[in-house]
């Protein structure tokens, strides 16, 4: 019941919002425990961003939610998140995204995904990115305190910016990512890191890396603070947009 009503709560809210952010890690060792039915996590976080010429403060509150099938080989992930920015300038935007994914554990070392994602940011001129991928995943190194995953899929993308003349693009990509998890400090401490690749097909020198690091310092079984940074390069973004952004932030999660 109280679970039907966080994810009841958290649909209405984004029910009402028109903006979407970028980048999704769900890479922590609680995530990866293949002995765990069900995990999740609310989080809320201060960032400081310098993002295409413009400085803003932000505010970042989460949700994800993940379960997994009694056979432990089907995982079906929900996650998204709010934000409020507030620029140098005064002005207010709203971001988010929202994420679902299904992984199918075929051996203990390869998996395959499949994921449905929307997205925008009006400070980078995005209106809309709507995406759809699938491919497999593989553990390359999976110890109790240590995880490297490699990730390669094929992804569908539709996108809508808004520049002086919006434009409208249809892309397929690939859409490579490498993650890394390491608890340490009989763990107290969790490190993680995920770099995605996303070239075109057609054109790999259009392309787009994305790397989102965090630092988690984990005061119970329930409650950490994290300190992070996410950064994205674009080869070709909408005109008056900058290649390069980062945003880092600071915070705190409780997992459930």
């Amino acid at each position: 019941m109280k679970l039907h009503l966080i994810l009841f709560l958290f649909l209405c809210v984004f029910a009402n919002q028109v903006a979407y952010s970028q980048l999704v890690n769900v890479e922590s060792k609680r995530m990866q425990d293949d002995t765990t039915s069900f995990s999740g996590a609310v989080a809320s976080s201060f960032s400081y961003e310098q993002n295409n010429k413009a400085t803003l403060l932000q505010t970042n509150n989460s949700l994800t939610m993940q379960t997994r099938s009694k056979s432990r080989k089907d995982v079906f992930l929900l996650l998204g998140s709010y934000e409020l920015k507030k620029t140098d300038a005064g002005n207010f935007s709203n971001a988010g995204f929202l994420h679902f994914r299904y992984t199918r554990r075929f051996i203990k070392y390869f998996h395959w995904e499949g994921f449905v994602q929307y997205q925008a940011n009006p400070v980078l001129l995005l209106d809309n990115r709507s995406l759809l991928g699938t491919g497999p995943r593989l553990k390359i190194f999976d110890k109790p305190n240590l995880n490297l995953s490699l990730g390669a899929m094929y992804m569908y993308e539709l996108e809508n910016t808004l520049e002086d003349i919006p434009q409208f693009y249809i892309n397929h990509r690939l859409s490579t990512y490498l993650s890394f998890n390491y608890v340490i400090a009989k763990d107290r401490i969790e490190i993680t890191t995920i770099t995605y690749y996303q070239p075109l097909f057609n054109d790999f020198s259009d392309l787009r890396v994305t790397n989102q690091t965090s630092i988690s310092l984990i005061f119970t079984k329930n409650l950490s603070f994290e300190i992070g940074i996410k950064y994205l390069y674009d080869a070709n973004p909408p005109i008056g947009v900058i290649s390069n952004s980062f945003v880092n932030n600071i915070g705190l999660k409780l997992n459930f």
